[in-house]
């Protein structure tokens, strides 16, 4: 059994290990960009297949132009829970778009897929900033580095189940397959935002305020063509 000083160990802190396992489906944007809008479009959609780039494309844009902008609103672990909220309200409402606004003819589908993809990088710039701030401020300082080792298993679990979700449940369920994975994501965001704020309650006596994390100019880090951090 571990001595009263011994350093707090993550895979028996049941708070943080329920941060790390409701991060895992709040970074499925990035499945959704590269895997479901392409797949949706070639395969559901008479959009034309040219399309597809212009996701990378517009999604890249959007990065560098609002990277620094909601870094700096999402600023402080208070801030971020909100942020994750938001990004869960925005994931929502880009699967609602490619539910509800696809099935017409191919400038419709053209439109409302572009929609998406520009709502779907909103939720992963604030799940990226947000998710970084969390994982660092809900770590003991004692034990931060090996925190930070498992709250990074979010992203590598998500890259390896999201495509399979997307493509064997979600796509073939059709647009209700949208409509449940937004709800799903949505909801989890709540969940996930009520914990990180009862978490913070719980640290402050001990720990005293929170510090604000630095998050790095390029956080985003979840999109297959963009550099890694």
């Amino acid at each position: 059994a571990p001595t009263a000083g011994a350093a707090p160990r993550p895979w028996r802190d049941r708070g943080y290990l329920r941060f790390v396992l409701l991060d895992i489906p709040m970074n499925l944007d990035d499945s959704v960009l590269a895997v479901g809008l392409p797949l949706w479009l070639v395969d559901h959609t008479t959009a034309p297949h040219a399309l597809v780039p212009a996701f990378l494309v517009l999604n890249t844009v959007l990065v560098v132009l609002l990277q620094l902008r909601l870094s700096a609103r999402a600023e402080g672990p208070h801030r971020a829970a909100g942020a994750v909220a938001l990004a869960g309200l925005a994931m929502f409402i880009g699967c609602a778009v490619v539910a509800l606004g696809t099935g017409g003819g191919t400038w419709s589908a053209s439109a409302a897929l572009l929609v998406a993809a520009t709502v779907v990088t909103a939720a992963e710039l604030m799940r990226s900033v947000s998710s970084w701030e969390l994982a660092v401020a809900l770590a003991p300082d004692r034990s931060r580095a090996s925190y930070l080792g498992v709250a990074g298993m979010s992203q590598s679990i998500q890259k390896s189940a999201g495509p399979l979700l997307l493509t064997g449940a979600v796509m073939t369920a059709g647009p209700a397959g949208w409509l449940v994975l937004g709800t799903a994501v949505a909801g989890l965001s709540l969940l996930q935002r009520r914990s990180c704020l009862h978490r913070l309650a719980a640290m402050r006596p001990a720990d005293g305020p929170t510090p604000a994390v630095a998050v790095p100019g390029r956080a985003v880090d979840s999109h297959p063509a963009k550099a890694r951090n």
